[in-house]
């Protein structure tokens, strides 16, 4: 029955918690910056190991990002210019198909 309580009480410690950019930045940065490994700081701050990693790629990600000259405008320019292309590319499809449908609906007929 001990091991019940236990078990119980380590859950609620454990619960979801919600970590502010600030906390996630500066844990990552611990990581970086110390010999700790990875375990031991998953441990120190009761944190998933998948979760930190999750944080470490996108910390590495926003770095390269900030480092490449790309601003966010160019991102979005960037990003609006290719949903444009997609878009113009659905609508041939969707011509095309609606071509190959009355086409079909005339063989039918005929």
């Amino acid at each position: 029955m001990q091991g019940v309580s236990k078990n119980n009480n380590h859950n609620r410690n454990t619960k979801s918690r919600r970590w502010t950019p600030e906390d996630k930045t500066r844990i990552v940065m611990e990581s970086l910056t110390t010999n700790i490994t990875v375990a031991e700081l998953c441990r120190k701050y009761n944190l998933n190991p998948n979760v930190f990693y999750n944080w470490k790629q996108k910390f590495i990600e926003g770095g390269k990002i900030a480092l490449s000259g790309t601003s966010k405008d160019n991102i979005n320019k960037v990003m609006e210019t290719e949903n444009e292309r997609l878009k113009r590319i659905i609508g041939e499809q969707t011509i095309a198909i609606d071509a190959f449908k009355k086409t079909l609906e005339t063989g039918r007929k005929g």
